[in-house]
């Protein structure tokens, strides 16, 4: 007789019961942050060589350096769908890049207020401070990524004829 494993109930280890509807937002919440970072920074690439003013030298820096958030902003693609399945890990690591996130949207954001440059500064820091609150305010996102309380080891018997 084979046993059906696909039924609602039959979870075996490492698995979690279904992923609630406000994970779901935040994840998604993640991955349109990481979306978002990857097209400003290809639009701010463009438009930056637009020009003819930059050496070699200075294109070159410019790549090096946008190529960290790059790479930080499509990290953002696989840690979203770690959320949905409910890695711890991925939670903690996705608090930590959204604050950083936040950070330097708040430097943005700042500086579009005091220069009056592109109007991307209100987006750089809503979108992460809106997925930041996601991650750490909902009381069912906490409860889905906290580890479980730890089963206990069973009691051995105490010591008697039978055990010498």
């Amino acid at each position: 007789m084979v046993q059906d494993h696909s039924g609602a109930g039959s979870f075996g280890y490492d698995q979690r019961p279904a992923t609630p509807r406000s994970v779901q937002i935040v994840a998604a919440g993640v991955a349109l942050l990481g979306v978002l970072n990857i097209v400003r920074i290809v639009v701010q690439t463009v438009m930056t060589f637009g020009g003819d003013g930059w050496s070699t030298g200075a294109r070159t820096v410019f790549l090096v350096l946008n190529a960290i958030p790059f790479a930080v902003s499509v990290f953002f693609l696989p840690l979203a769908y770690q959320l949905l399945r409910g890695r711890s890990w991925a939670w903690v690591t996705a608090i930590v890049l959204v604050s950083l996130s936040t950070a330097i949207g708040t430097f943005m954001l700042l500086i579009t207020v005091t220069s009056g440059g592109f109007p991307l500064g209100p987006v750089m820091f809503g979108v992460p401070l809106v997925v930041l609150l996601g991650l750490i305010v909902p009381r069912s996102v906490r409860a889905f990524f906290s580890k479980p309380a730890p089963v206990p080891y069973p009691t051995y018997p105490a010591q008697g004829p039978w055990t010498s």
